[in-house]
C-alpha cells in the first residue's frame, strides 16, 4: 500500500504540474494574440533606390538623412526653432533636437560644425540661404550631432521664411 500511495502522490504532483504549465502556455498565447491585435499599424518603409552606375552605394529619396542637426533659437521670437525644424525635416535632414540658445540676441544665424565635416555644414548653409562665412567649427562629439544651427535675428531673410 505504501508504493500505491507514493504513486498516487507522484501522479497527483505530475497532474498539477501539467495543469500549471497548460495555464502558463494559455496565458502566453493570449498575450501574444492581444499584442498583435492592439499593435499599431506599420508605416510604409521607403524603398532603397540603387544607383546602377556605382554598385557600392545605395540611396534613398532622403539624401540628407545622414546629417543630424540641433536647432537653437537665438532670438526673442518664439516658435522660430520649430519652423526651422519643420523646414529642414521636409528637406530630409534628421533634426534630433531643437530649443532655445543661451542668448536671445544673436544678430546673424550661424552653423556650428560639431563633427568636423565642413561639407555637411555647407549643404545646410545652402539650403537655408546662409553664407558659408557664418559656419564656425566647435567640435563636440558628446552632442551626437553633425551641426548646430543657431537662429539669429536675420531669420526672416532666410529660406524657411520666404
Amino acid at each position: 500500500m505504501r508504493e500505491d500511495s507514493k504513486r498516487n502522490i507522484l501522479n497527483d504532483f505530475l497532474n498539477i504540474a501539467i495543469i500549471v504549465l497548460f495555464v502558463v502556455v494559455a496565458y502566453l498565447i493570449y498575450s501574444l494574440v492581444m499584442k498583435s491585435i492592439n499593435a499599431p499599424k506599420e508605416t510604409t518603409i521607403l524603398p532603397v533606390i540603387t544607383d546602377t552606375t556605382n554598385k557600392k552605394e545605395s540611396r534613398t529619396n532622403q539624401p540628407n538623412l545622414t546629417i543630424q542637426l540641433e536647432i537653437l533659437n537665438g532670438t526673442s521670437q518664439s516658435g522660430v526653432a520649430s519652423i526651422f525644424t519643420d523646414f529642414l525635416r521636409k528637406q530630409g535632414f534628421d533634426v534630433v533636437d531643437y530649443g532655445n540658445y543661451q542668448s536671445t540676441d544673436e544678430p546673424k544665424t550661424l552653423i556650428i560644425d560639431r563633427s568636423g565635416n565642413s561639407s555637411k555644414c555647407k549643404k545646410i548653409a545652402g539650403i537655408l540661404g546662409i553664407s558659408e562665412k557664418q559656419i564656425i567649427q566647435q567640435l563636440n562629439s558628446t552632442l551626437y550631432v553633425d551641426a548646430t544651427v543657431v537662429i539669429g535675428k536675420d531669420f526672416k531673410e532666410l529660406k524657411p521664411f520666404q
